[in-house]
């Protein structure tokens, strides 16, 4: 036997108006609301109306925004009984295709940065030598090749000296070891070969280049700061975006927060038709409050019965007093 008073209550209404009576159901206190599964199993003709819950994956994307580019978006729930998915998948998707297009953008500069610092770092190895790099790049039967090597490979090269090349290291760390090596252009590949194997990194020099290393090393250096000007501003955008857009998306999360709410308790919803019933057991003194919350729908009906009146379901032993928050 049930350790409390309860009723069995069904509500039957249009289906036209299945939104706002899902939204004020959800909120409602003291009742313990029947699968549609149980009902629907049992009984011809009627239906399930549990389908993908279109919040998902909207609320999935608000979540990857957050985590990439560090929102707050507080989980305070936001009733709006007026709502377009559409609208807010493609506003968040476009939203986030925006910030994806800045941070592909200051990525990609960055990865610049990151080769001209290599090719600076590699200049400078070679600052002492009086040429031009352009004739030193340009020897038609000298071939030139820097960058680096890990520092455990090293002991490995002794293995190729009487190969035709010559090696030489500059500065080194406990984890890669900044070198050069060049050859004759009729020996090129086969040393080529021999240093990938060696996992040689190349370090290329960009063409906008010219003249000895102290020149290098000032065009690659004011080359940086322009690019770092241009990364700059690219985040003073995604900045601006993000501003403007928090309030907005706070509010979007929250009003997801409780639409999601809404259609997962569809499952609890049996289709008639042009009809719908949800069926739930009520504690007896929460009756009259359930009745209340309802009067103002129009072709809603409302019948409450003994607890035990329906052989297919049992009325639980206790009742959660906020059956839909998650």
């Amino acid at each position: 036997m049930s350790s409390i008073k309860m009723k069995l209550i069904d509500l039957v209404s249009q289906m036209n108006q299945i939104d706002d009576i899902l939204m004020t159901f959800i909120d409602l206190t003291g009742i313990h609301p029947v699968l549609a599964s149980e009902i629907v199993e049992r009984v011809k003709g009627l239906s399930s109306l549990v389908s993908e819950n279109p919040c998902r994956s909207i609320l999935n994307e608000l979540d990857d925004l957050s985590d990439e580019y560090h929102l707050e978006l507080k989980d305070v729930e936001q009733k709006d009984k007026t709502y377009n998915f559409n609208e807010m998948y493609d506003y968040v998707s476009a939203l986030r295709e925006k910030l994806e297009s800045l941070s592909a953008q200051i990525k990609q500069l960055q990865e610049n940065i990151g080769k001209y610092n290599d090719a600076l770092i590699q200049i400078k190895n070679i600052l002492s030598l009086d040429i031009a790099l352009d004739d030193l790049f340009a020897c038609n039967f000298v071939f030139f090749r820097f960058g680096r090597i890990p520092t455990d490979s090293l002991d490995k090269v002794k293995l190729f000296l009487n190969k035709p090349f010559i090696f030489i290291t500059f500065s080194k760390d406990h984890h890669k070891t900044w070198c050069m090596y060049y050859t004759t252009n009729e020996y090129k590949k086969e040393v080529d070969n021999i240093f990938s194997s060696l996992l040689f990194e190349r370090v290329m020099i960009p063409d906008f280049v010219h003249g000895t290393p102290s020149d290098a090393i000032e065009a690659l250096e004011f080359e940086n700061k322009s690019i770092q000007k241009m990364i700059d501003s690219y985040q003073s955008e995604i900045d601006t975006l993000i501003k403007n857009n928090l309030e907005k998306l706070t509010r979007l999360k929250g009003e997801l927060i409780f639409l999601e709410r809404v259609f997962e308790s569809r499952k609890y919803v049996v289709g008639m038709g042009n009809k719908f019933s949800i069926i739930s057991f009520i504690k007896e003194a929460e009756v009259d409050v359930f009745k209340k919350a309802f009067e103002d729908f129009k072709n809603t009906e409302i019948d409450v019965k003994d607890a035990y009146s329906d052989g297919r379901i049992q009325p639980p032993k206790r009742v959660k007093d906020s059956w839909f928050k998650f």
